[in-house]
C-alpha cells in the first residue's frame, strides 16, 4: 500500500538481488558471483549481506569488514550489509536463517548463490525433503541417531535413501549444502523471495593447493582458502613498520582495485588469537557458551598443553564427532564469550530485527530509497541512532556484534593496524575506485 506514490518513484519496477558472502578475502570468484548474478536475475542492483569481524567457520576475517566492504564496493556490489557475529559464526542452518530472515525483511526480490551443481531444482528437491521431514525420514534419522553418529551425519544417511546417485553426490559439496539450507530456510519462512543458483568456477571451496612456488603461473578463480593460505606464507610477517610483504601472484587472483587495498592492510589470523583463548581456557566459567558441548567441554578440561595456539586447540580437540569447524566455532564464542542463550534469544526475535549499512555506492540512491519504503526492518548507519530504533533484544545483538569487532581491532592494532572504532568509523561510500573513505556517520529516515 503506497497512497503517495513514493515507492513508484523510488523504483517500483526496480529488481534487487541479494548476494549471502564472507568475501574472506573479496576475489574474482567473487566478481564472477556479481556480475552473473545480476545477468540471471535480470536485477538492477545487488545487496551483498557480509559476514563482519569473523566467519562461519570459526574464525577472524582475513581483513577487516570495512576493507572487505571496500573490495566489494569498488568492483561491483551496490551495497553491503553486515552478518552480525552472533550468526555469522553459527552452523550451516543458523547462518542461512539470519540471511534469508534479513533479506526477506528488507523486501529484495531474490537471492542468488554459488554452487557446485549449479541445479536450483535438485537443491531444492533435497530442501523440500529437509523442510517436510517425510515419516520414513524421520525413522531413519532416528535410527542413525541411536546408533551414535552426530546430527549431520545422521541426517545424510538418512537422505539418501530419497535420492537418486546424481542427487546423492550433491550432498557432498559445501556450497551445495550450504544451496540447500538457504531455500530450506526460505520455505520454512514462507518467503517470497526467489532463489537462483550460479555453478561455482575455479578451484574448489577447500583447495589450498596454491603453493607459493606456483602461485605466480596460476591462470584459474583461486579459492579464498588457498588465497589465505598464500598470504599467511609470505615472507615478512605485519608489524608496527607496515602491512608485511603483499604475495606478487595475489594480482592475478583478485580484481586490482581489491588487490590495492589489500596490499596495505594488516591481515589477521586465528593464532593471533591464541592469548586471548588461553586466557578464557584458565578462567573458566564457559558451560553456557555456544556450540561448546559437554564432551567438547570435558576434552578441554582434561587437556593439560597450556599454553598453546588456536590451531594447536582445534586439533588437539577435535574428533570423528567434533570437526575442525565445530570446534573453531565453539572456541571462538569462548573468546568473544557468544552464549547459547544469546542465541535464542536472537532467533525468537526473529533473527533479524535490523540491517546494519557498511558501505554502498555514490550511484545507488535509487536503491537506497527502495529499502527505505520495502524494508520492514530499520536500516542502521548511525550507531547513536540504534537505541532510538531498536528493542532491547536487537540492541543487545548489535552491542554483541560492536564488542567483538572491538575485540578484532584490538588484535590487528597490535600488528600494526590502525584500530578502526565501531562508533566512529561512519559507512564507507564508493565511487569506482578502491578508496576507504568513510562518510561522516549518517542515518536513513
Amino acid at each position: 500500500h503506497d497512497p503517495s506514490g513514493k515507492l513508484k518513484k523510488a523504483g517500483n519496477n526496480m529488481k534487487i538481488t541479494g548476494l549471502i558472502t564472507e568475501y574472506n578475502p573479496f576475489h574474482n570468484g567473487h566478481l564472477y558471483h556479481i556480475r552473473k548474478s545480476k545477468e540471471v536475475t535480470g536485477s538492477d542492483y545487488c545487496i551483498a549481506l557480509m559476514s563482519g569481524s569473523y566467519v562461519q567457520r570459526g574464525a577472524p576475517a582475513i581483513y577487516d569488514k570495512y576493507v572487505r566492504t571496500a573490495a566489494a564496493l569498488s568492483t561491483g556490489a551496490d551495497l553491503v550489509v553486515e552478518m552480525p557475529v552472533s550468526f555469522s559464526t553459527a552452523s550451516a542452518m543458523e547462518f542461512a536463517s539470519y540471511s534469508i530472515a534479513l533479506f526477506s525483511a528488507l523486501g529484495i526480490d531474490s537471492v542468488c548463490f554459488g554452487s557446485e551443481c549449479g541445479d536450483i531444482a535438485a537443491l531444492t528437491k533435497i530442501a523440500g525433503l529437509l523442510s517436510d521431514e517425510p515419516v520414513q525420514f524421520k525413522e531413519a534419522l532416528r535410527t542413525y541417531l541411536k546408533n551414535g553418529m552426530t546430527f549431520p551425519e545422521a541426517r545424510h544417511r538418512a537422505l539418501l535413501s530419497f535420492l537418486d546417485e546424481e542427487e546423492q553426490e550433491i550432498l557432498n559439496s559445501p556450497n551445495n549444502t550450504l544451496g540447500i539450507e538457504y531455500i530450506k530456510a526460505g520455505m520454512m519462512f514462507h518467503s517470497p523471495l526467489d532463489f537462483y543458483t550460479i555453478q561455482r568456477e575455479g578451484q574448489a571451496y577447500h583447495d589450498t593447493a596454491l603453493l607459493p612456488e606456483k602461485a605466480e603461473c596460476f591462470t584459474g578463480m583461486a579459492s579464498a582458502s588457498a588465497i589465505r593460505a598464500l598470504v599467511e606464507s609470505a615472507k615478512g610477517p605485519a608489524s608496527a613498520n607496515g602491512p608485511g610483504d603483499m604475495p606478487a601472484a595475489l594480482r592475478s587472483m583478485v580484481p586490482e582495485p581489491a588487490f590495492r587495498l589489500f596490499k596495505e592492510e594488516i591481515p589477521v589470523f586465528p593464532d593471533d588469537f591464541s592469548t586471548l583463548l588461553n586466557y578464557r581456557i584458565l578462567g573458566g566459567g564457559w558451560e553456557r557458551i555456544a556450540e561448546l558441548t559437554p564432551e567438547l567441554d570435558a576434552r578441554i578440561r582434561k587437556s593439560a598443553a597450556l599454553p598453546v595456539s588456536f590451531e594447536e586447540w582445534i586439533r588437539a580437540l577435535k574428533t570423528r564427532q567434533l570437526t575442525y569447524t565445530r570446534v573453531s566455532r565453539a572456541l571462538l564464542h569462548l573468546i568473544l564469550d557468544i552464549q547459547e542463550s544469546d542465541i535464542c534469544r536472537f532467533k525468537d526475535s526473529g533473527y533479524a530485527p535490523y540491517a546494519r549499512i557498511l558501505g554502498f555506492r555514490k550511484d545507488s540512491g535509487p536503491l537506497l530509497s527502495r529499502l527505505k519504503h520495502s524494508s520492514c526492518i530499520p536500516l542502521i548507519t548511525k550507531l547513536a541512532d540504534a537505541g532510538k530504533k531498536l528493542d532491547k533484544n536487537a540492541l543487545s545483538m548489535l552491542e554483541q556484534e560492536i564488542r567483538s569487532a572491538h575485540i578484532y581491532q584490538m588484535i590487528r592494532h597490535t600488528k600494526g593496524g590502525t584500530f578502526r572504532n565501531e562508533y566512529t568509523q561512519g559507512v564507507i561510500i564508493s565511487g569506482t575506485g578502491p578508496e576507504l573513505q568513510p562518510c561522516e556517520p549518517m542515518s536513513v529516515s
